[in-house]
This record gives structure tokens, C-alpha cells and sequence, in this order.
């Protein structure tokens, strides 16, 4: 039976196993891989076969898996194709500015205004300091952060914090899926535990973040690689000692009045009845836990499902470069020819030059030099492997939903020149579309607490807390190609399907309306109106814009 201080706590070290394997792929640990699918952190073998927790299955593959001989120096090489996934879905998810913005009242008018301040464009009062906080790039790298880390290990947390000391504003801060023990009703997040961990020779320190509503607790706990440990002063380390800095004067007082009331735990109140965290699930549901209680609430990688093909990969490119290393050209010469290190103590062999093999014989004397040379070359089945690793990137695909262009491999299975290549990224977009659907809500709950906070925290500087929450919109096209987009608009400009706002538009999706307004003046300002129709301008001055009237205005005799 496990130890009720054993770290982490069921079902969550069933939850970690899982998160520690697709980490090794995402970093390419290779030593963990080898551990791992050798069987090494089983935890029982069925048939021979290893198996841990009969939910992730089978850890025995057939390249990472196969055990070494000690004295074998096997080709074993790794392809960060987990890596570029992750990193494509963090691109893709938030490579561009996230628009986090408060609607218009229904009550204004079509240009914006506030008919009671005609004068003014209309803006929430929070919205200028909500934007120093969500659209700061501080901010966006931590999100960019948080798309990669749910990318790898199926979801992230993302955490309001806040030090008077080092900003004059709350922080995002972004968590991974790996250090956090949740707890859920009907899905929906109402607590969650944070722990960040340090390594002091033998002992491992972890420091809790417990996050209840309206209340964080920080506490220091000294224990082992399995055991969470007694908490133990927060100043005991220096990366933790700042937390005492959190203490109210309140809880001061106290303790010098009581020394007994004295608590190494260290709670704030955030004044504001929500979580000051929320959980962002990369894809669900999550086909290894959906039955597992809490585990079903949790996100589902995208390397989920892809690791006998990840193995493939890297068992293909590893032959292929076996068959580099082996494609250098050899020559077989008398041993003669070869330098020696001196009378008594042999030869050296290089293994990058181009003579290296020996044999006993000096030739035959009436031999020619020609004779006495052979040559050893192997092919490189570089064509062959190529296939085979296109193979599995295209399953890859499949399985991720991600585009084939994307993963390096034309969709049409036939050569096409540079002017003749024109990706379909549409796949991709899709799966983007999916992630920012469980974004949404957590991004715009995030955004009120964190205002909110930030008006307690640091008062008169526009933030504070509002009851509605703001729309989150994503651009409508992560990675679009500038010259096809212009190409498009100038197409439906010329077929008189578009007007100069909607082409504002299009040209600057991360604008917001205003900026569309304001530079929807500026065209029309240093252009001026448009060119009348050559068509119908007769250059009458007697008419007031110079054209003829069309059929149907024409007046009756």
C-alpha cells in the first residue's frame, strides 16, 4: 500500500509516468527513452512483455526498447519531430497577438460613440490596463510557453502573480501539466496545487502553491525523489525565502503576541472570490484516462498515439546514417603501405581515411600496383529510407490531424517546381481552431481575476473588477502568406466584392476596430474618392459628378 506522504499521490504517479515519457520525446532525452522502453520502469510483464499500470500499455519497442551490449557501439540517432509538433502547435495557437478586448455596449452608436459623449470613442475603463497586462510581450512569450507545454504533455496552467518589487502590474505565468495535481467538479477546475522543485544534494525540496478561491497558501516541504516530506521553513532555501515577504502585518503581530500561532505556511488573499489560475486542455477527451476519475478532466497530447511512429522514425534515420557511415569509400592495401608506430608496436588504423585495411602480403612481385588495391563501396539507400520516414510522417499526420506540408511532405505525391508549390496548411488550421475553442473561456476567465487582482494589488491604476468578461478572439489565419493574401484582396477589390474597410481588415487581422477606423480614414484622406467608372464619365461638367445617369434614373420627357 503506498505512503500517504508519497509524492505524487495516486492517481496522479500513473498521470506523471505518462507526462515523463512524452516529455522525453518532445526534449529528445534518448536516456530515458532507452530506460523506459526497456522495460526498466515497468511495473509488471505480461508475456514477457513489460507493461506499467495496464493504461499506457506496452513500453517494449522494437529500437529504443532493444537492449545494448555493453561493447556495441550501435548507430542510434533522434529525430526532434516530437519537438517541431509542439513548437508548431504553440506557433500556430499563439504566434500572433491574442485579442483580448471588451465589447461595445448594444447601446452605441454604429461608429462607436457614446451618444452622451458624442466626441469620444467609446472604450471599457479597464480595457488600457487589461491590455498592459494580456497583450504585454512578457505575457504573450508565456503564452507561446504555455502552447508548447500543452502540446507536449496535453494541457498547462496558467497562474496570475504578482511582485510589488519587480513590476508595478500582476503577471501571467505559465505552468506544465507535470507539476500540478488538480482537482475538479463536473470538469471545471476548483483547485489546484502548484509545486516547483529544487535539488539540494540528496534532498529534494518542493515548494507548494495551493490555489483555493480567493486564497493562495506557499509551503516548503524537504523530502526525497518519492516522498513529499515535512514542511520545513520557507527561508530555508534562498530561491523561497521572498514568500515571507507575503505575510500580512496582521499574521506579524500576531505571531509576536502568540508565538504559537505562528504558521510555516504562508496564506494571501487575492480578495477576489475566483481561482488565481486556470487550465487550458491541449485536446480532448483523453482516450488513455477518460474512465480514470480526475484523469478524465486532463488534456490529451498531441504526441499521444504517435510513439511506435516516433520510434519508426528514428529506427529509419538511424539506418540511413548507418548506411553513411558504412558508404565511405574503403581501400584494401598490403599491410606494407600502411604506417606503423615503429619497430614491436604495430600499426594504427584510422577510420576516416580513405586506406586503412591491411593484409599480410607484400603482392606478388610481378604484380602490378593496380592489383594490390581493392575497392569496398556500399550504397547509400538514401531514397529508400526517405520513403520510409515519409511513410510515417504522413500516419503522423493522420493521426495528429496536422498538415502534411507542414510536417515537410507534399500532399500530392508528385514533384512539383518552386512557382508550382502552393502548401495546403488547412489541416492545420483546423487543430488550431480546436485548441483555441478550450483557450477561449480560460483565457477571458484569466483576464477578469487578473484585473481584478491587479486593482487590489496596485490601486489607481485602472484595474478592478468586472462583472462581465471580455471576448478572446484568435486572428482568423495564424500563418497566411502576405503576397496570397494580397493577391486575393486586390482580386475581390477588382471584382467589386470588397470595400476599403473589409480590405483594411484582411490586410491587418490583429488590428482592433479603431486602428481599422483610423486607417480607413487615412486612405481616403491621401487618396481621396475613387476614380468614377470610364464607362459612364462623360466629362459633362453640367452633371455633378461627371457621369451619366444610369437606366433607371434617366428623366422622363
Amino acid at each position: 500500500m503506498a505512503s500517504a506522504d508519497e509524492f505524487p499521490p495516486a492517481p496522479f504517479d500513473i498521470a506523471l509516468d505518462r507526462f515523463r515519457e512524452h516529455e522525453a520525446w518532445w526534449t529528445g532525452d534518448t536516456l530515458t527513452l532507452q530506460s523506459m522502453y526497456s522495460g526498466e520502469v515497468a511495473t509488471h510483464t505480461h508475456n514477457g512483455v513489460p507493461y506499467r499500470g495496464g493504461l499506457v500499455g506496452s513500453l517494449s519497442k522494437a529500437f529504443w526498447g532493444a537492449p545494448i551490449v555493453a561493447t556495441e557501439k550501435r548507430m542510434k540517432m533522434h529525430v526532434d519531430l516530437a519537438g517541431g509538433i509542439c513548437r508548431l502547435s504553440a506557433t500556430l495557437l499563439f504566434g500572433e497577438q491574442v485579442k483580448i478586448r471588451y465589447p461595445k455596449p448594444p447601446e452605441l452608436d454604429a461608429a462607436g460613440k457614446d451618444p452622451s459623449k458624442p466626441t469620444k470613442k467609446w472604450e471599457h475603463e479597464g480595457q488600457a490596463r487589461l491590455d498592459e497586462i494580456m497583450s504585454s510581450d512578457e505575457t504573450r512569450a508565456q503564452l507561446l510557453q504555455a502552447g508548447e507545454l500543452a502540446a507536449a504533455l496535453g494541457g498547462t496552467y496558467l497562474s496570475v502573480t504578482w511582485n510589488e518589487r519587480l513590476a508595478d502590474r500582476v503577471r501571467i505565468r505559465a505552468y506544465a501539466a507535470d507539476c500540478a495535481l488538480p482537482e475538479f467538479q463536473d470538469g471545471i477546475l476548483t483547485a489546484v496545487t502548484l509545486w516547483t522543485e529544487y535539488r539540494v544534494e540528496q534532498a529534494v525540496y518542493r515548494l507548494l502553491e495551493r490555489h483555493d478561491p480567493g486564497m493562495i497558501s506557499y509551503s516548503l516541504h524537504k523530502g526525497s525523489e518519492k516522498v513529499l516530506g515535512p514542511v520545513v521553513p520557507i527561508n530555508s532555501l534562498d530561491a523561497t525565502a521572498h514568500y515571507n515577504g507575503l505575510r500580512s502585518q496582521a499574521e506579524l503581530d500576531l505571531a509576536i503576541a502568540e508565538p504559537g500561532s505562528w504558521s510555516e505556511t504562508v496564506t494571501v488573499s487575492t480578495g477576489v472570490p475566483k481561482l488565481a489560475v486556470v487550465y487550458i486542455p491541449n485536446r480532448m477527451p483523453n482516450k488513455d484516462w477518460r474512465k480514470q476519475g480526475v484523469l478524465a478532466n486532463l488534456g490529451r497530447s498531441d504526441l499521444a498515439g504517435i510513439e511506435d511512429e516516433l520510434d519508426k522514425v528514428d529506427q529509419a534515420w538511424s539506418a540511413l546514417m548507418r548506411d553513411v557511415a558504412l558508404g565511405q569509400g574503403r581501400l584494401t592495401v598490403p599491410e606494407s603501405w600502411l604506417e606503423t608506430a615503429g619497430r614491436g608496436e604495430g600499426g594504427t588504423v584510422d577510420l576516416d581515411r580513405e586506406v586503412y585495411v591491411g593484409v599480410n602480403a607484400l603482392g606478388k612481385a610481378d604484380e602490378q600496383m593496380s592489383g594490390q588495391i581493392h575497392e569496398s563501396q556500399f550504397d547509400i539507400r538514401d531514397e529508400e529510407f526517405g520513403n520510409v520516414i515519409e511513410g510515417l510522417k504522413r500516419e503522423i499526420a493522420w493521426t495528429t490531424g496536422y498538415s502534411l506540408a507542414h510536417l515537410g511532405v507534399d500532399g500530392s505525391g508528385t514533384m512539383k517546381t518552386a512557382t508550382e508549390v502552393d502548401a495546403d496548411y488547412s489541416d492545420s488550421e483546423r487543430v488550431r481552431d480546436e485548441k483555441a475553442m478550450y483557450a477561449k473561456p480560460a483565457l477571458a476567465q484569466l483576464a477578469q481575476v487578473a484585473l481584478a487582482i491587479d486593482g487590489i494589488v496596485f490601486p489607481g491604476k485602472g484595474g478592478a473588477w468586472f462583472e462581465e468578461l471580455p471576448d478572446v478572439d484568435f486572428p482568423p489565419v495564424s500563418q497566411e502568406d502576405m503576397e496570397k493574401a494580397a493577391r486575393i484582396i486586390q482580386s475581390l477589390f477588382l471584382s467589386e466584392s470588397i470595400s476599403r474597410r473589409e480590405r483594411v481588415r484582411r490586410s491587418n487581422p490583429d488590428w482592433d476596430e479603431d486602428q481599422v477606423d483610423d486607417e480607413v480614414d487615412a486612405l481616403s484622406e491621401e487618396f481621396g474618392a475613387q476614380a468614377p467608372d470610364p464607362t459612364t464619365f462623360t466629362g459633362d461638367p453640367t452633371t455633378p459628378d461627371g457621369t451619366r445617369p444610369k437606366p433607371d434614373e434617366e428623366p422622363k420627357p
